[in-house]
C-alpha cells in the first residue's frame, strides 16, 4: 500500500466522516495499490440547472436579477429567491437539480451497490497482485538490475496516477461512468493477460537478442495497459456505485453513507490478500500462477459487472449537453458563474467601475500562488513514500525473511503497514490528541490539529522513517560483513513510522487543497493534490538516476548495487532523510506564513 491508498481509504483516517460529506463533484476513486487517490472532476451543469440571461419573464415568486444582486462571494450561498440566504447545512434537494436518468429511480434496495463492492474487492486484489511484488519480478524473472527495477516501478506508479484524472474527465464529459468502466475493463484485462503471459515467455537474455516477443517487451506493454485501464476504473467505480442510491429516499441516503465505508474496506482487501497470499504463491510456487490469479480476479469482475447491467441506474454524461452562450450556471454550492455576455445587462456605470472576470481571475491567481509552495513540498513527500514499493522490498529481500520461524516475503510487509495505519488512527484519537490538549497545544476550531499542522507532522515522520531505514541498513551491512543475516523484523519500525506519515499527511492534504481552492477551481486544485503522487514517483526515478550517475563510477557498484552487500543503500536512505528534513523546514516556513482563505471573503462587492 502507498500514498494513493491513503487517499482512497477514508476508513483508516479520523477524518473519514468529513470526507463522506464532501460537496458535490468530489469523487473518491480507489487507488492502484499504491498511492490511492481521490479524484475531483469538473461538474458540468445540466440543462435543468441553467437559466438564460437576457429578455425573459421573471419566474413566479422570484425577484428580477439586477446589478445589485450580482455580488460574488465565497463562503456564502446565493440568495434564495424570495427568501434568505442558505448556509452550508444539509438541504433537501430540489426536483430541478436532479440528474436525468435513463431509467426510473424506483430501485430502492437494489443489489447494484453490492456488485460494485464485490467488484472493488476483486479489482483491488488484481492490481495489488501485480504491483506489490513487481520490483522483485523485474529483478528475478526479467533480470533487471536493482536500480533499473526500482526506477521502472516508480515510473509505472507515476503513470498510474495520471490516468485516473483523464478517466474522470472522459467519464464526466463524454461516456458516463458505466461506459468508461466497460471500456477500461477491456484494456485492463488485456494488460493483465499480457503481464501473466510474460511469466511464461523467454527473456531477452535467453533469446540472446532484443525481440518484440521477449518477456520484457510483453510485460511492459501489459503493465502500461493495466495503468491505463485501472485509471479509468478507479476514476469511475466509486461514483458509479454512489449513483445507485436515491438521494430522495431516507433509507437510501443512510445506506449511501455505509456504502462509502464498505467501499474503503474493500480497497483494503486487495493489499492484505495480495501481500499474504498472492506474493507467497509468486515466490514459492510460480510467478505465472500468481499473476494468473490476479488476471482471473479481473475477468470475474468484468463478467459480473456486465451481467449485472440490467439492475444499474445510469445517469447521462453531462458534458454532452450544449451550453448556450448566454447561460447562467447555478452550481448551488457558493458562487454564481456569469458569462461575459451577461455583463451587457449590468448598468453602464456599474460595468465601468469593475470587471468581474478580471477580478475573479486575479483572486484565483493569488490563491494558487499561495498554494504552490505547499504543493511542491508534497511532491518531495511522495517521492520518499514510494520507497516502500522499491528499496524497502529490496532491503527486506537481503535479510532473513523469517519472523518467529514464519517465512514472510519482503513484499508482504506492505500488509503489515495496513495494521500500522489502523494503529496510528487509534493512537491519534485516544493518545496523541488528548495528550496535546493537556499540554495546552493550540488546536484548530474543530478541536484537533489543523490541516497544516497534520501535514507538517506527516513530513517530519517521513524523515524519521527514512532515518530509521538507514540505521537498519547499517546494521544489516555490519551483520553481512560478519557472515550473518538479520531478521526482516528489523524493518517493522520503519514501516510503522511511514504509516504514521501517511495517516497524518495524505488525508489532511486532500482536505486542505479542496478547502483552499478558489470556488471555481475546486476540481483543478484537488487534482493538483493527486498529481503530487505521480510527480513524486517520477521524482523518485530521477533520484535513482542521479544516484547512479554520481556513485556507480570508476568500477564502483554504487549505492544501490545489484548485490546490496557491496553497495551502500544506507547512504541512499540518509540522503532521503536529509531531503525530507529539509523539506519539513521549508514547509514549516511557508505554513507559518500561510494565510488561510476565510469562509466569508468577499471577492466582488
Amino acid at each position: 500500500m502507498d500514498a494513493g491508498d491513503a487517499m482512497e481509504r477514508g476508513e483508516r483516517a479520523w477524518l473519514r466522516p468529513k470526507l463522506l460529506a464532501l460537496p458535490s463533484g468530489l469523487r473518491r476513486s480507489p487507488s492502484m495499490g499504491t498511492p490511492r487517490h481521490l479524484t475531483l472532476t469538473p461538474r458540468t451543469p445540466t440543462p435543468d440547472r441553467q437559466r438564460s440571461f437576457g429578455p425573459r419573464s421573471t419566474p413566479r415568486g422570484q425577484t428580477p436579477r439586477t446589478a445589485d444582486r450580482l455580488r460574488w462571494t465565497i463562503g456564502a450561498r446565493s440568495p434564495v429567491p424570495g427568501g434568505t440566504e442558505k448556509g452550508h447545512g444539509p438541504e433537501t434537494q430540489d426536483d430541478s437539480l436532479q440528474v436525468p436518468l435513463l431509467n426510473d429511480k424506483e430501485c430502492t434496495g437494489s443489489k447494484a451497490p453490492m456488485v460494485v463492492l464485490g467488484f472493488e474487492c476483486l479489482e483491488s486484489t488484481a492490481f495489488n497482485g501485480i504491483s506489490t511484488n513487481l520490483v522483485m519480478y523485474l529483478e528475478t524473472v526479467l533480470h533487471g538490475s536493482n536500480l533499473a527495477s526500482a526506477s521502472n516501478v516508480t515510473m509505472w506508479f507515476g503513470t498510474s496516477y495520471l490516468t485516473p484524472i483523464f478517466g474522470a474527465i472522459i467519464a464526466d464529459a463524454f461516456w458516463g461512468n458505466y461506459n468508461t468502466i466497460l471500456v477500461s475493463l477491456t484494456i485492463y484485462l488485456l494488460g493483465m493477460i499480457l503481464v501473466t503471459s510474460s511469466a511464461f515467455m523467454p527473456t531477452a537474455t535467453v533469446l540472446a537478442t532484443s525481440s518484440v516477443f521477449s518477456a520484457q517487451t510483453v510485460a511492459f506493454v501489459g503493465l502500461y495497459l493495466v495503468a491505463i485501464g485501472s485509471g479509468g476504473v478507479r476514476s469511475s467505480l466509486l461514483p458509479f456505485g454512489a449513483e445507485q442510491f436515491d438521494d430522495e429516499n431516507a433509507v437510501d441516503r443512510e445506506s449511501k453513507g455505509s456504502f462509502f465505508s464498505w467501499f474503503y474496506l474493500c480497497v483494503d482487501f486487495g493489499p492484505i490478500v495480495s501481500g499474504l497470499f498472492i506474493v507467497w504463491i509468486q515466490e514459492k510456487v510460480s510467478w505465472g500462477l500468481g499473476f494468473g490469479i490476479s488476471t482471473a480476479c479481473i475477468a470475474i469482475a468484468f463478467a459480473a459487472f456486465v451481467l449485472a447491467t440490467p439492475m444499474y441506474k445510469r445517469p447521462t454524461a453531462t458534458g454532452k449537453e450544449p451550453a448556450d452562450a448566454g447561460t447562467l450556471y447555478e452550481g448551488g454550492d457558493k458562487v454564481d458563474i456569469i458569462c461575459e455576455s451577461d455583463l451587457k445587462d449590468i448598468p453602464e456605470e456599474a460595468g465601468s467601475s469593475w470587471n468581474l472576470r478580471t477580478m475573479m481571475q486575479g483572486e484565483e491567481l493569488k490563491i494558487l500562488l499561495r498554494l504552490l509552495p505547499i504543493w511542491v513540498t508534497s511532491i518531495v513527500m511522495s517521492s520518499a513514500y514510494t520507497q516502500m514499493n522499491t528499496t524497502f522490498i529490496q532491503q527486506g529481500n537481503a535479510m532473513n525473511v523469517s519472523i518467529l520461524s514464519v517465512k514472510v516475503p519482503a513484499a508482504s510487509m506492505g500488509s503489515f503497514e495496513v495494521v500500522c495505519v489502523l494503529t496510528w488512527v487509534l493512537l491519534y484519537s485516544k493518545v496523541i490528541v488528548p495528550a496535546l490538549r493537556e499540554s495546552g497545544f493550540s488546536f484548530g476550531g474543530n478541536g484537533e490539529p489543523t490541516q497544516l499542522q497534520r501535514m507538517g507532522a506527516g513530513r517530519l515522520l517521513m524523515a524519521l522513517a527514512m532515518a530509521i531505514s538507514a540505521l537498519v541498513e547499517m546494521k544489516r551491512l555490519g551483520s553481512a560483513a560478519r557472515g550473518e543475516e538479520i531478521t526482516i523484523a528489523w524493518q517493522i519500525p520503519q514501516y510503522f513510522f511511514l504509516a504514521g506519515a501517511e495517516v497524518f499527511c495524505y488525508i489532511a492534504q486532500l482536505e486542505f487543497f479542496y478547502a483552499e481552492a478558489p470556488e471555481t477551481m475546486k476540481s483543478t486544485c484537488t487534482s493538483l493534490a493527486l498529481l503530487t503522487i505521480a510527480l513524486g514517483s517520477y521524482l523518485s526515478s530521477s533520484i535513482y538516476a542521479i544516484v547512479a550517475a554520481f556513485t556507480a563510477t570508476g568500477g564502483s557498484p554504487g549505492w544501490i548495487s545489484d548485490n546490496l552487500n557491496q553497495g551502500h543503500l544506507d547512504y541512499f536512505f540518509w540522503a532521503m532523510a536529509a531531503m525530507c528534513t529539509l523539506n519539513f523546514f521549508v514547509y514549516t516556513a511557508f505554513a507559518k506564513n500561510y494565510k488561510l482563505k476565510t469562509q466569508d471573503s468577499v471577492l466582488m462587492t
